[in-house]
């Protein structure tokens, strides 16, 4: 996990309220300060995990406004997705909504969204070829998660995360958007303790790295042991 030596002073620690906001409170801005912090690559940053995914049945981690799942459902994945926040549900919902009002053939499959916390996961062992998680919060390695999440997998199935992107040029304004992902928190590595975790919970571990026009996207790629 990151080193939370130089991230827990009083400012860092505001700047990590207002993230988590986002989620909440202030969901209806999180679209628009995602496209500023990405200069504009964030939808594409969150489909590098698709290449990675197994399978058609997947289990989305942390949905937030929904972008991914529309994506999988338009390529033909049979996706269920999961969040905490209410906000998010709805803005997700409604994303949903336009996709079946575009694609009425997608109805039958409903909408596929349901408020559930990533460590206390409702469906039964082995249901997904897939679980896809893109720029989550340190939920993701927490071992009731990891367990959960290994839990509903079935034998060979990938858990594929999504933690970052590096901007390629460091500019003023990239430097000032690489700030906010340390205060945040969302600017993670990969220490021993990670691989650890993810092995003690029976994954293995890589890390792949996907070049976009502006950014290199850092995906996990961790299978079922």
């Amino acid at each position: 996990m990151k080193d939370h030596s130089s991230t827990t002073g009083p400012w860092s620690r505001l700047v990590r309220f207002g993230f988590r906001q986002l989620y909440t409170r202030f969901a209806w801005a999180y679209d628009a300060i995602a496209a500023g912090v990405s200069f504009g690559e964030w939808l594409e940053w969150g489909r590098c995990a698709i290449p990675f995914l197994r399978g058609r049945r997947i289990l989305e981690l942390a949905h937030g406004p929904g972008h991914l799942h529309v994506a999988l459902r338009e390529r033909g994945f049979a996706v269920v997705s999961i969040d905490l926040s209410a906000q998010m549900s709805d803005m997700a919902r409604r994303r949903v909504e336009a996709l079946l009002r575009r694609q009425p053939e997608q109805a039958a499959r409903g909408l596929r969204l349901a408020r559930a916390d990533a460590r206390r996961l409702p469906f039964q062992n082995a249901s997904f070829e897939s679980v896809v998680s893109t720029f989550p919060t340190d939920f993701i390695v927490t071992p009731e998660a990891l367990s959960e999440a290994r839990r509903v997998l079935e034998p060979g199935g990938v858990l594929v995360v999504v933690p970052t992107a590096e901007m390629r040029q460091r500019g003023a304004s990239e430097r000032v958007v690489a700030g906010l992902y340390h205060l945040t928190g969302q600017r993670r590595h990969t220490p021993l303790p990670l691989t650890q975790r993810l092995a003690e919970a029976g994954f293995s571990f890589r890390a792949e790295h996907v070049e976009t026009r502006r950014a290199q996207v850092t995906v996990w790629v961790c299978q079922t042991l």
